[in-house]
């Protein structure tokens, strides 16, 4: 999962395009088979410079998933400027599963370990969402540290617990570092 992610960085840097399933080597061609909830963070100089991915399965397959999120990432995440050619061979990659999620009652919040679990806020009149991965940076210690990353991602001023249906997640992950 991790070369199709960085063929996908290499061809997009080069061709400034999207590749295509047949313009990617696939090792695991069991890859084709598989749905998943994706996210592709990609790392320069040890912090995250770039993400994006899915709370739900949108693509027909993993592969198209990893393609979309990694295309994604470096070119829509608006957070960060865009990727330079000069820097793809610094990067780093990391994929994160979603393999599950728990809705939050009140105050549950509090008790997040953001080593172990990451959070998903969507608000309640559901226009919306952020998502912080679990461990995502040696920055976040402690829930209230997923406050500030969570506000910068949903563009908001004000972060009320109760404005927000709030998820535990939990990701098996991957990465090249």
């Amino acid at each position: 999962m991790l070369d199709i992610a960085k063929q996908t960085l290499d061809f997009y840097t080069k061709y400034l395009k999207s590749p295509t399933i047949d313009d990617i080597k696939i090792e695991d061609k069991s890859l084709l088979d598989t749905q998943w909830c994706i996210f592709v963070t990609i790392y320069k100089n040890g912090e995250v410079r770039w993400s994006a991915g899915n709370i739900k399965e949108l693509g027909e397959n993993i592969v198209l998933e990893i393609i979309e999120n990694t295309v994604q990432a470096i070119s829509k995440d608006s957070r960060f400027s865009p990727i330079k050619l000069d820097e793809v061979a610094k990067l780093k990659i990391r994929i994160d599963m979603i393999k599950s999620r728990t809705i939050l009652k009140d105050k549950e919040i509090l008790s997040i370990d953001p080593i172990k679990n990451g959070v998903l806020a969507i608000k309640n009149d559901y226009n919306t969402m952020g998502i912080v991965l679990p461990n995502i940076t040696p920055l976040l210690l402690t829930w209230e540290d997923f406050i500030p990353v969570l506000k910068e991602k949903m563009k908001i001023k004000d972060f009320q617990e109760k404005d927000f249906i709030l998820y535990s997640i939990e990701t098996d992950m991957i990465n090249n570092f």
